[in-house]
């Protein structure tokens, strides 16, 4: 694999740690940013930077050309107006997976929510928040890309590397996980060495047997 990667979303609480989480194992790491001088000011300049929005796919094009797989951490922090989730979390999404399969790279991987596909949930209060990233994960599931769909449970800003991770299927679990190993786990979908077309809950766990990142792959049904 190219050892170029995009993270769309670097800004973000997830997104830094995810940067340097793979900058940190080799990874030549761009990142997609809206201001250049403010991401640099979050980030430092040891990465390559590329001014873009994802509501506006010609902005995309240039960055995918110099990567071999995209990381999108993007998500709205806003229920209404341009910054909704319509506009992000699905439209967004759907922008990256187009230009990624324009310019044929190889691994495009994308965090999502557990609670999906539950309208009920309370998150879905939030410009059905909920709702628009399946959309946003079926844009994916829709494509030729080779990807990843993690759902994280409710992401913590504590210390990872605490518990056992547990992977399920079905959006059937709930829980929590820490974001610094939803970083690992993005790492670890990144260099898998096989094919990957999976869609996955991820949350911390005190009970599971602790496998090997392989396995935990392995193990996963595709879509």
């Amino acid at each position: 694999m190219n050892k170029a990667v995009l993270v769309a979303g670097a800004t973000g609480r997830s997104g830094q740690i995810i940067v340097n989480e793979i900058k940190n194992h080799g990874f030549y790491t761009h990142a997609l940013v809206r201001d250049i001088p403010t991401a640099q000011n979050l980030l430092g300049n040891d990465i390559i930077f590329h001014e873009g929005d994802v509501r506006d796919i010609d902005t995309l094009t240039e960055p995918m050309s110099q990567v071999g797989a995209v990381i999108c951490a993007i998500g709205t922090r806003t229920p209404v107006g341009k910054n909704c989730p319509k506009h992000v979390d699905y439209e967004g999404v759907a922008n990256l997976v187009q230009a990624a399969s324009t310019s044929h790279v190889s691994r495009f991987i994308l965090i999502s929510s557990i609670a999906v596909t539950h309208p009920e949930h309370p998150l879905n209060c939030f410009g059905k928040v909920l709702d628009w990233k399946r959309k946003g994960e079926d844009s994916l599931r829709q494509s030729n890309l080779e990807y990843a769909i993690v759902r994280p449970g409710g992401l913590k800003d504590t210390p990872g590397r605490r518990h056992t991770i547990h992977f399920d299927q079905g959006d059937r679990i709930m829980g929590t996980l820490s974001r610094s190993d939803l970083a690992v786990i993005i790492l670890q979908a990144l260099i898998f060495p096989n094919p990957l077309r999976v869609t996955f809950e991820a949350i911390e766990a005190e009970n599971h047997e602790d496998r090997s990142w392989y396995h935990q792959f392995s193990s996963l049904s595709p879509d």
